[in-house]
C-alpha cells in the first residue's frame, strides 16, 4: 500500500507538470501569429486538443490457447507542438485512455478493460502539400500509467492491479514503449491522424507469468485541432 501511494503521488506530480506545460503551450499557440520566412526561422510553440478511437490487442509469448480480439475504446487529450523548422517539430502529448479487449485463455474468457494516463513524445517531420495543408509523420517513446485494470471472466470481475500474497499486482501498473503516427493537417488547424504503439516489456509480473509474456499494442484513429495553426 505504501508503494502504491508513492506511485500515485509521483503520477500526480508528473500529471500536474504536464498539464501546466500543455496549458502554457496552447496559450502561446493561440496568441502567436509568427510565421517562418526564407530569411529567418523562429521556434514556434502551439498546442491543441485531440480525440482518438483506440483498438487494443496483445502480442503473446508462451501462451498457447490465449486469444485476444481488438475492441474499440477511446482517448481524449491535448498536445504541445514545438516547431524548430518548417519540417522538424517536437510534439509531447497527455492523453486519458480507455481500452478494452476480448481476451480468453484456456477455459477462461471475458473482457479486459483499463484506464490510464498516457504520455507520448513524438519527433515529427512535416511537408506542405496544398496551400497551407501539411502531411506529417512522427516517431517516439511513450509511457502510460494505469490506474484501473479489470478482467471480467465468466461473470467474475478480477482487479488486475490488486496486490496478491507476494505484494505484487497481476500486471504492471505502468508500461513504456515506442509509437509511430501519421497525419494530414488542413490549413485551419484540423488534422486527421493515425497511430500505432507497442509496449516493449512484458506487463505480467515475473512471479505470476510463469514464462508467459503479454505485450500490449494499440492502434488509434482520430482528430486533432491545433489552435496555433490559424
Amino acid at each position: 500500500m505504501v508503494f502504491q501511494k508513492e506511485i500515485t503521488h509521483m503520477m500526480n506530480r508528473h500529471i500536474f507538470t504536464l498539464i501546466l506545460c500543455l496549458g502554457i503551450g496552447i496559450s502561446a499557440g493561440a496568441q502567436t501569429s509568427a510565421e517562418y520566412t526564407a530569411v529567418e526561422k523562429t521556434v514556434i510553440v502551439s498546442g491543441g486538443i485531440k480525440a482518438d478511437a483506440l483498438f487494443l490487442n496483445f502480442l503473446k509469448k508462451a501462451a498457447p490457447g490465449a486469444v485476444s480480439g481488438m475492441t474499440p475504446g477511446g482517448s481524449v487529450g491535448g498536445f504541445v507542438q514545438i516547431d524548430f523548422t518548417e519540417t522538424w517539430s517536437l510534439r509531447p502529448e497527455l492523453n486519458l485512455n480507455y481500452k478494452q479487449n476480448d481476451f480468453s485463455w484456456a477455459s477462461n474468457s471475458g473482457k479486459f478493460r483499463s484506464m490510464g494516463i498516457e504520455i507520448p513524445i513524438y519527433v515529427t517531420a512535416g511537408w506542405k502539400v496544398f496551400d497551407n495543408h501539411r502531411m506529417f509523420i512522427g516517431l517516439g517513446p511513450y509511457t502510460e500509467f494505469c490506474y484501473f485494470a479489470r478482467w471480467e471472466i465468466d461473470g467474475r470481475k478480477v482487479n488486475m492491479l490488486e496486490l496478491n500474497e507476494t505484494g505484487e499486482p497481476m500486471i504492471q501498473d505502468s508500461q513504456s514503449g515506442f509509437g509511430a503516427m501519421i497525419g494530414y493537417e488542413f490549413g485551419c488547424g484540423l488534422s486527421i491522424e493515425a497511430s500505432y504503439k507497442i509496449c516493449y516489456f512484458n506487463i505480467l509480473q515475473p512471479n505470476t507469468s510463469q514464462g508467459v509474456s503479454l505485450f500490449p499494442q494499440t492502434i488509434g484513429f482520430g482528430l486533432a485541432y491545433n489552435f496555433g495553426r490559424r
